[in-house]
């Protein structure tokens, strides 16, 4: 408004203001009536266009819009101000000015609502989100009571809503996206209340013009908006059914109920079409609207009772009937039926009755005109009654009256209908109106019975029934078609109705009804007009199915026997049908549906027969059965089943599964071969169907494939009783079919199934020459090379397939035969094999190559052959192959790099896919999956055979050809990776390894593999990631493995035995898998014996799997266990070792009689060759040499047994290398030409091996030269090996697999045998080749270095730089002048010498001792890498050379003030190396838990911890159980046992080879009168190293040569060789006397005087011998063995005088710049003290000498030329002598201060058979010996544990009353008894026990050791007959035991291991003191020696109190009780520590 404008109306009054609005409103009105009247409109083109009446109207609408808001404040309640503003809506609808209007709306909406009194929801702040829609305006709420009864409010309101709903559906029709208004919501505001239908019953007082035009228009838009818009079907149906309900609220006369009934039915038809229900919920919502929303609008309808009439509305109660019966609605229904109206009355009874009596009378023979008329009336009348009576039957009511009618009129209807009516057209016509009536009667009777509601069933059966009599009757007189059909549909559902399933007495009633119907046919007369024979047929079909049907029904109530009753008359009669219309079917013309119905028997027919059989067999009847099946086979229809079509190119599995039908078939043929030959045990004749479907009745391709499938359905059954035998017959027919000339092909696929049942049925013939593997192979190969294939063009596609099929056959038979060619045969056939497959991978030359392929230019394709379709053509058949196919196959492409690679390999025919293969384009077909168990066999049979390259080149053929396939088994694909990827790893290409598991990780993570695959996968990925000490993600994937295992199902006991066996033994695969790779862990983890004890569980696994797949095989007779004396695992408890888990050589010799059929077979006893070899070579590292060498026996074994001749060289080669190691050389190297006879100079790893074994044979028997030309050719043929691997490996490619970081190994090559295998070559070759120059062995040092090493190997490296670095410096020592003599001069550590100056040192001094620094750190870098899993030589050589560096070290002045101790502990470290790493193993024994079962995986933490194993719920209770009687002394026992234990088991397991460990000492944990002596050898045997330590002194050792100490007495001289064969000889005449003493008669004197005089002999040699050794060896430094006396310093001092004395009459005169010369240390001088001034002469040299040499080396010069010798000798005489007599004179400082002094030896390996005890200086001293210091702190430990009083323990104390004795247990020992059974029973009194004259049981002697403090026996040997070895290990405690058997003592040498023998058995059991004899002795010499060994303890019964000797010490008294006093009295011998009784 203009401001001028806007001021005069604040000037005027509100009177003024509303006339002026109300002349503003009429003139808009005015305005836009006129632009109406003009014909413009706003959406019309000329509206858009002209803007002058567009102008004109919104000016008008702006001044209406202000005028109307101004009058509705001025006026609130006034109607008019809305009457004007509904005038103005109906204008701008009009003018179609719809978006105008809305605001106009609005506004009315609102001063509507206030008139009403409604609260506007604009005006709530928390209205709903409905009522804020424009759509709101479509409704008023009608809330005021009572309603408004104004009529200008009603016609506002009427108008108002009238006006929204065309403004609203124009809205929604405008824009399909309005956001103002939609249908749907439009749908949704019109169910409110409140909107047009709701106002207008209020609206009755307005004029019927206005009500209709108001309705008319609203029915009109709306209608016009559901046509006009696609919405939602269910709101298009309810605004249409809206629509018409104001259509029908118009008044009469408006639209007639005709129409408007079309209207709805329209309406419902279209809404349930377009709504389209899926679902059976759908369609109830669908129905249930329609119903409710049909009622809405009859209920309108029902005030307009003309509506309510008519065909239409009629048709529309039908239509709504059936949705309220879909909906369930019964009160619809009752409505619907009323509304309906009543059916027609009844006529009287009384005209029944003459209806009735009428009929009977008529006469149909000759009927009169007046019978016609008659009849005529009489029709009208039944027509009237079957009409009501089927009006009745229709509307379901109970109408008895109606039915009783019935029953009297249709017994004549047949005399009627029978009448001629050929004279009579009004007859004729009346018969034809009853005749139809009848009809409908009938079907309404059928109806009703096959409804739901049975009202008064038996009465309709019985109208059924006449009428069924009355339709024959009819039939008779005129057969009929029509009548016929009638008559038998009638009996068809009255036998349906009849049958009752669980009534078997309704069967026969029902089978009469039907058999009725085939007489009622066959009694027709032969018209052939009335009847054809064609519908004759058809009839006989039909009545077939109606048997089959009731036949059907009675199967599915399991009423087997009565469905036989009716399958039989069915197929009979089916098949009759079947032969009438083959008859006449060229002369008939069937329409459409007949030719289905018959098409659709002939396809039923064999289903029929099928169900006919199996009814049989649920009866029991198989014969039967079987002949029926064999029918249903006959009456199969092959033509148009497409099988005759299939059979022309498919295989037989593709044939019958191409379609129902036939996979069907293949059913049937399965069980009728199955019944007959596995049931009925038919012979051949009568199983196979080439008898009962003789050639020429089917095509002999379809007759071949039937044969194939019988034979296929049997290969399971092969190993029932003459099964073979019918597969056999069943293959001759098959080849009998198929011609060579006709069908070479799959004549050739025949002869490959009869080389499969061959090699299953274990190569038996028969005595047939054809059926030989030879004769088949050589005639499948000829049919694949013919060139005319016949009929079998379409399978050329497979000439490939079947060529690798025979071939891979052919080398499985090959290997079976053993024949001499054996290898050659199998590698032939295998290359051959292999040339096809690779072959079939395109461009083989450079498919691999990722440049190649991905460019496609270089790649060379067609534009074929690159179409991007195929890509997700490829993915797609991935994917619906994943949800179709049982074995999940993908296509394994998981990088780009082979996304291009044309596939030219199809699995599955006949989609065939071709490829370019140089030339010419083939399409080859080849399905892998066919021949997996042969690849798998060949890839496990070439392990066995050493094949390696040729094994891992048909790998990669198979997974490239994987790589390839469209469609493929990710299982297969995933196995053959795994396989392929271990055999590289196995060869040391874990780069290869880890780049094959990474690109099949892709598949396995994008596929749905079976369980056991994954399985697989991730074991041995752990595995490999183990082996590269990649521990974290190793265990990560042992961790994720053992989760699928926990997770996989239990066996299911419903599956056959076989396949639960199968199962089973998949599991200990499994699980023994995984204990490998466990033990893989933990070897990296340097938890040795945890990897032991999880390879020994594998083990057991193994041997379970093997035993339980044998239960598959043919029983055979079990060998007996034969328990072998040599076998080291009789020590091995059935719980944790091998003795009882590893079968004898007998059972694994027993694996011979069984034949090696499948995979899995190999599977299993590969594992467990690899098994065994991984034990032997366990414990060879462990240095436990006899169980090494007992697996290897059992590797041998088990090789030989399954015809394994590499496998066996494999063994011979690790006998023949233990037995190098024992330095039993002869048998080594027959062990070793046995391997190279196996091997036939076979290439490969064993090849190179062997000649490395050879070359250490040479080596060892000093050939040198021999030796280095083996180790050359041996890296030559590795190199060689290496070179054959890149040529198809893809090693020379760079990977296209880029490699995570989290599963990339840490180092390649680690863990691998190539790398391992050179490695040792060119360490042995270097060494050999040390002499030789630097330059001759730079190259191979340089390649070793280069070689990726494990830790194991590392060390190794390090150590052999170790020695080449001290062997320099020996070469350095030689030539110096000054130091030559160095390497033959003893060394003592300390010194021995001090200076007051730092000893200044030449340069070659301080570069020898750089070298020495440099060498130094090698060896302790070795040993922190194999101290504790290397090999134990190797350890021991690494620590003793340590030590040897410290002596040097120190002499030459940088010995450090830790070098003694060092040195020390380093002898000791090299001591008893294996029987530490017993220890360990042994520990876990101790206290046996319950019996885990092995099937459980060991567990393990996320970092590869172990963890315990969970126990048994039961475990408690049971151990409880078990120990009731216990005490509770036993139980702290044996808790104080167990902690003591684990103690032991922590410290060794924390002991290292360090420095700083080394550095301290353990002497302050035991007692000062305590002494350890270490005695050892130096690898080479020419210096002795001898350490003394004790609490009281500072360490001393000396390094003493053995060799060129005393350059004069080369006479004299005893090498270390020379004592031990000394030593060796008199033993064995010693033992050769003792032996023979049995046959010296004491009648005989001079026979006894001689033996006597051998023996004495013996005896002085064996003095002589000892004494030698102390001299030759010792000299004067075997003062470090002598007694411990602790002198003053006085007594040191005058020592030091008094030699200094004499040195420096020959030294020159001192340095006068150094104050004071050079001093003799007190160790050295303490420890000469006891150097007797009565020795020989050479021992004063070895002291003038050594001094000499300290003199020299602190830097005083000494001419030795100058120096008289014999006059030093003679001063330092008298020297010892003056010192003797003034320390005779002084005295010991404390006499006291020493109580029982005991020294301890501890022995190296070469000189623990010397009786040390027994050489002068040490004999009657109290010693005894032990393993290393780490034993006797276990024993001091034991000792502490037991006294519990705290302290340093120097003893353990035995209770002599807690004694046990074994007296002559064999029997043969009579005089011992004698002598010792009288003192034994007397000992009994104070509580000895024991057993005298018989064996004790095993149990009784453990029972002993475990629980007595002293055991004594008197036997042969040690008692191992009696107790086995590892049961003594595994005692938690044992007594002290005196063994005083021959030899029980003796440890047996066993080269460069450690020896073994019962002493250690002892120590490991933790016995604290061991008496035994070192070799053998007479028994009354020793029986003196042992009884004064009683005598000194005082073991009497009335033995005195205090404290006697120890029993050490009286060992060393009783030495010279014997007579024999060295040869016997040397013997025994003391193992462990002092114990007092």
């Amino acid at each position: 408004m203009p401001p001028m404008a806007s001021q005069k109306a604040k000037d005027e009054s509100p009177e003024q203001r509303k006339i002026s609005a109300m002349v503003h409103v009429n003139a808009s009105l005015q305005t836009l009536s006129s632009v109406a009247q003009s014909g413009w409109k706003a959406n019309s083109k000329e509206g858009r266009t002209k803007s002058s009446a567009l102008s004109k109207v919104s000016a008008a609408i702006s001044r209406a819009n202000e005028a109307l808001s101004c009058l509705r404040v001025l006026c609130p309640g006034d109607l008019d101000v809305e009457r004007a503003a509904s005038s103005m809506m109906s204008k701008l609808l009009v003018l179609e000015m719809h978006d105008t209007a809305l605001p106009f709306l609005s506004d009315m909406h609102a001063r509507l609502l206030a008139l009403l009194g409604v609260p506007n929801p604009k005006a709530s702040a928390h209205s709903a989100p409905t009522s804020k829609s424009p759509v709101r305006l479509l409704y008023l709420p009608l809330s005021m009571i009572p309603p408004p009864v104004d009529a200008v409010l009603l016609t506002l309101i009427s108008t108002y809503l009238m006006h929204a709903i065309i403004l609203f559906t124009h809205i929604a029709m405008s824009s399909s996206s309005s956001t103002i208004a939609t249908l749907d919501s439009v749908c949704t505001a019109l169910v409110e209340s409140g909107t047009l239908l709701t106002w207008m019953p209020y609206c009755v007082s307005l004029p019927s013009k206005h009500k209709d035009t108001t309705l008319t228009r609203a029915y009109t838009a709306l209608t016009k908006s559901c046509s006009s818009m696609s919405a939602n079907a269910r709101s298009t149906f309810l605004v249409r059914v809206y629509a018409l309900k104001c259509l029908l609220c118009t008044s009469p006369g408006t639209v007639q109920p005709n129409t408007f009934w079309d209207q709805i039915q329209k309406s419902c038809t279209v809404y349930v079409r377009s709504s389209s229900p899926t679902s059976e919920a759908e369609e109830l919502s669908v129905a249930t609207l329609v119903s409710e929303s049909l009622g809405e609008v009859v209920q309108i309808a029902q005030s307009k009772l003309s509506f309510l009439e008519g065909n239409s509305f009629i048709l529309l109660c039908e239509t709504w009937t059936r949705f309220a019966k879909r909906s369930n609605d019964l009160r619809t229904l009752d409505r619907i039926t009323d509304l309906m109206g009543p059916g027609s009355s009844s006529c009287s009874l009384a005209e029944v009755n003459s209806l009735a009596n009428n009929l009977s009378k008529l006469d149909i023979s000759a009927p009169s005109p007046q019978d016609r008329d008659t009849a005529v009336f009489e029709c009208a009348r039944a027509l009237a009654v079957l009409t009501k009576l089927t009006a009745c039957l229709d509307a379901n009511t109970d109408e008895t009256e109606r039915i009783h009618e019935a029953t009297k009129v249709l017994p004549g209807l047949g005399r009627l209908l029978c009448l001629s009516a050929e004279p009579n057209e009004e007859l004729h016509r009346a018969q034809g109106k009853l005749q139809r009536a009848l009809e409908r009667l009938r079907r309404a009777c059928i109806k009703v019975l096959d409804g739901e509601t049975k009202v008064q069933s038996h009465v309709i059966i019985s109208i059924l029934m006449t009428i069924s009599t009355a339709l024959e009757g009819v039939f008779k007189q005129n057969p009929n078609k029509d009548i016929l059909t009638a008559s038998l549909d009638s009996l068809f559902t009255l036998a349906r109705i009849r049958l009752k399933c669980n009534d078997s007495d309704t069967y026969t009633p029902t089978l009469d009804l039907l058999n009725h119907t085939i007489v009622l046919l066959d009694s027709t007369p032969d018209h052939v007009n009335a009847i054809p024979a064609s519908a004759r047929a058809n009839y006989i079909r039909c009545i077939s199915g109606a048997y089959h049907n009731l036949a059907g029904t009675l199967y599915q109530s399991s009423k087997y026997g009565g469905a036989v009753r009716f399958l039989k008359e069915g197929c009979s009669l089916g098949a009759r049908a079947l032969h009438i219309r083959a008859g006449v079917m060229q002369d008939d013309t069937e329409d459409g549906e007949r030719d289905e119905g018959w098409k659709q028997l002939e396809e039923q027919m064999f289903r029929r027969w099928e169900l006919l059989a199996v009814c049989y067999s649920k009866m029991g009847d198989r014969k039967l059965a079987c002949g029926a099946f064999l029918e249903s086979v006959k009456a199969f229809p092959y033509g148009s089943s497409g099988l005759e079509h299939l059979a022309r190119s498919a295989t037989s599995t593709n044939a019958f599964s191409a379609n129902a039908s036939t996979k069907q078939l293949g059913g049937i043929i399965d069980r009728l071969t199955y019944t007959a030959t596995c049931e009925l045990f038919l012979p051949t004749s009568e199983v196979s169907l080439h008898t009962a479907l003789k050639p020429g009745v089917i095509r002999d391709e379809v007759l071949g494939l039937l044969l194939e499938r019988q034979s296929s359905i049997l290969e399971p059954c092969l190993r029932k009783d003459g099964v073979q035998t019918i597969v056999r017959g069943l293959l001759r027919d098959a080849l009998s079919v198929y011609k060579a000339t006709v069908l070479p092909l799959r004549r050739a696929r025949v002869l490959l199934k009869c080389m499969e049942l061959l090699w299953k049925d274990g190569n038996a013939n028969d005595g047939e020459t054809c059926w030989t593997a030879e004769h088949l192979g050589e005639e499948v190969l000829n049919l694949l090379t013919v060139e005319d294939l016949g009929h079998d063009s379409a399978f050329v596609a497979f000439r490939l397939q079947y060529t690798v099929a025979v071939h891979l056959w052919l080398s499985l038979f090959a290997y079976r035969s053993a024949g001499s060619p054996m290898t050659s045969t199998v590698s032939y056939h295998v290359e051959e094999a292999c040339k096809i497959l690779r072959g079939l991978i395109p461009n083989s030359s450079t498919e691999t190559d990722p440049k190649t392929k991905r460019s496609p230019a270089r790649a060379k394709k067609s534009p074929k052959d690159t179409v991007p379709a195929k890509k997700p053509t490829r993915a797609a058949s991935v994917r619906t192959t994943n949800k179709t196919r049982a074995h999940n196959p993908v296509t394994p492409r998981p990088r780009k790099a082979l996304e291009n690679v044309s596939n030219v390999i199809q699995s599955t025919p006949p989609k065939q896919a071709g490829a370019t293969i140089g030339v010419q384009k083939v399409v080859v077909v080849f399905d892998l999956e066919t021949i997996v168990g042969q690849l798998q066999m060949n890839v496990h049979l070439l392990g066995l055979l050493g094949l390696v390259l040729l094994k891992i080149k048909l790998l990669e053929a198979l997974k490239r050809i994987c790589e390839r396939q469209l469609v493929v088994s990710a299982n297969l694909y995933i196995t053959v990776c795994i396989d392929l990827a271990s055999e590289y790893v196995k060869l040391g290409r874990t780069k290869r390894a880890n780049s094959i598991f990474a690109r099949s990780s892709a598949v396995l993570k994008s596929s749905d593999v079976f369980d056991e695959v994954r399985i697989s996968y991730l074991l041995r990925y752990a595995e490999i990631l183990a082996l590269g000490n990649n521990i974290l993600e190793s265990a990560s994937f042992y961790c994720e493995a053992m989760g699928l295992s926990e997770s996989s199902p239990p066996e299911d006991k419903a599956l056959p035995t076989a396949e639960r066996i199968r199962l089973r033994v998949g599991r200990l695969e499994c699980a023994a898998m995984a204990c490998r790779v466990s033990a893989a862990i933990q070897y990296s983890r340097n938890n040795v014996v945890g990897a032991l004890e999880c390879t020994l569980q594998s083990l057991r696994l193994w041997n379970r799997a093997v035993d339980t797949l044998s239960r598959l095989s043919q029983p055979s007779s079990k060998p007996t266990k034969a328990t072998d004396d040599s076998n080291p695992f009789e020590a091995t408890p059935p719980e944790s070792s091998t003795a009882s888990d590893t079968r004898s050589n007998d059972h694994l010799r027993s694996l011979g009689q069984k034949r090696l059929m499948d995979g899995m077979e190999w599977r299993m006893v590969e594992g467990l060759l690899s098994t065994l070899v991984t034990l032997t070579h366990a414990y060879f590292t462990r240095g436990s040499c006899r169980e090494a060498e007992y697996f290897a026996q059992q590797t041998q074994d088990l090789a030989e047994s399954v015809n394994a001749p590499t496998m066996v060289a494999r063994a011979l080669m690790r006998k023949g290398e233990i037995q190098l190691y024992q330095r039993q050389l002869d048998a080594g190297r027959d062990s070793l030409a046995k391997a190279a006879e196996l091997l036939q100079d076979l290439p490969g790893v064993d090849a190179a091996d062997m000649k490395r074994l050879n070359g250490d044979w040479n080596r060892l028997n000093e050939q040198v030269q021999d030796a280095k030309d083996l180790y050359e050719e041996a890296s030559v043929m590795l190199g060689e090996l290496e070179g054959k691997l890149a040529s198809f490996d893809g090693s020379r490619r760079k990977s296209s697999v880029t490699l995570s970081p989290q599963a990339a190994l840490a180092t390649a090559g680690q863990g691998a045998i190539v790398p391992t295998l050179l490695s040792d070559i060119l360490r042995r070759h270097i060494w050999l080749l040390r002499d030789d120059g630097d330059a001759t062995i730079k190259d191979l040092i340089d390649r070793l270095m280069a070689l990726p090493a494990s830790q194991d190997t590392k060390g190794e490296e390090h150590a052999l730089m170790g020695k080449l670095t001290l062997h320099s410096v020996y070469d350095q020592f030689r030539s110096d002048m000054f130091l030559s003599s160095l390497a033959e001069s003893t060394i003592a550590l300390p010194t021995g010498m001090t200076s007051d100056r730092v000893v200044s040192l030449t340069p070659s001094t301080q570069d020898i001792l750089s070298t020495l620094d440099q060498a130094e750190k090698l060896f302790w870098a070795d040993l922190a890498l194999t101290a504790d899993r290397g090999n134990v030589p190797h350890v021991r050589e690494a620590t003793i050379n340590l030590a040897l560096i410290k002596a040097l070290q120190t002499s030459l002045g940088k010995g450090g003030k830790d070098g003694p101790i060092i040195a020390a502990r380093l002898l000791d470290a090299s001591s008893a190396i294996t029987l530490r790493r017993e220890m360990l193993e042994a520990i876990q024994y101790k206290f046996p838990s319950v019996q885990f079962d092995d099937l459980k995986w060991p567990l393990m933490t996320p970092s590869g911890s172990p963890l315990p194993r969970k126990r048994p719920s039961k475990f408690r209770q049971l151990r409880t159980s078990s120990t009731e009687e216990a005490s509770d002394d036993d139980d702290d026992s044996n808790a104080s046992m167990t902690a003591y234990w684990d103690s032991i088991r922590e410290t060794y397991a924390e002991q290292t080879s360090d420095t700083s460990l080394l550095s301290t000492t353990a002497m302050s944990q035991f007692p000062s009168h305590w002494t350890v002596v270490h005695i050892s050898l130096t690898p080479d045997k020419s210096t002795l190293f001898i350490s003394r330590q004790k609490v009281s002194s500072e360490p001393l050792m000396f390094c003493v040569p053995l060799k060129g100490r005393r350059e004069s007495d080369e006479d004299e001289h005893l090498t270390f060789d020379d004592a031990v064969k000394e030593l060796a000889e008199i033993i064995r005449l010693s033992d050769q006397g003792t032996r023979n003493a049995v046959n010296v008669r004491n009648d005989d004197p001079r026979a006894r005087t001689a033996w006597w005089a051998e023996r004495n002999t013996l005896d002085k040699r064996m003095q002589e011998l000892l004494e030698n050794i102390e001299f030759c060896w010792l000299g004067a430094f075997k003062t470090i063995l002598s007694p411990v006396s602790p002198i003053s310093a006085e007594l040191i001092t005058d020592l030091r005088a008094r030699l200094e004395k004499v040195f420096k009459r020959i030294l020159p005169p001192p340095d006068k710049k150094q104050k004071q010369p050079p001093r003799l240390s007190d160790v050295l001088l303490d420890c000469f003290s006891s150097l007797s001034p009565k020795c020989r002469e050479e021992e004063l040299e070895d002291l003038l000498f050594f001094i000499l040499d300290l003199y020299t080396f602190h830097g005083i010069p000494v001419a030795i030329a100058d120096i008289d010798v014999d006059q030093v000798t003679v001063d330092l005489r008298c020297a010892l002598e003056e010192h003797t007599t003034f320390k005779n004179k002084r005295g010991k400082v404390n006499p006291t201060s020493v109580d029982d002094p005991h020294m301890f030896l501890v022995l190296d390996h070469n000189v623990q058979g010397v009786p040390w005890e027994s050489i002068p200086v040490l004999r009657g001293q109290s010693v005894s010996r032990i393993p290393n210091v780490s034993f006797l702190l276990d024993r001091v430990r034991l000792a502490s544990a037991k006294n519990r009083s705290g302290g340093v323990v120097d003893r353990t104390f035995v209770d002599p009353r807690k004694t046990f004795f074994v007296l002559n247990p064999s029997g043969d020992l009579k005089g011992t008894e004698g002598r010792f059974k009288p003192w034994l029973e007397q000992m009994r009194s104070v509580g000895w026990e024991g057993v005298i004259g018989r064996p004790p049981s095993e149990q009784q002697f453990l029972d002993a050791l475990a629980r007595k403090d002293l055991v004594v026996y008197f036997g042969h040997g040690g008692g191992e007959q009696y107790v086995r070895s590892h049961k003594i290990r595994h005692l938690p405690r044992c007594a002290a035991t005196m063994l005083w058997g021959c030899s029980s003592g003796s440890l047996k040498e066993m080269g460069d291991f450690d020896r073994v023998g019962t002493p250690f058995n002892y120590m490991i059991a933790g016995c604290p003191l061991l008496v035994a004899n070192l070799w053998d002795v007479t028994d009354r010499d020793i029986d003196k020696f042992s009884q004064a060994v009683f005598d000194s303890l005082r073991l009497t019964p009335t033995r005195g109190g205090g404290q006697g000797v120890s029993a050490v010490t009286a060992i060393a008294k009783a030495r010279e009780a014997c007579k024999l006093k060295y040869l016997t009295g040397a013997a025994p011998v003391v193992y462990g520590i002092p114990f007092y009784l």
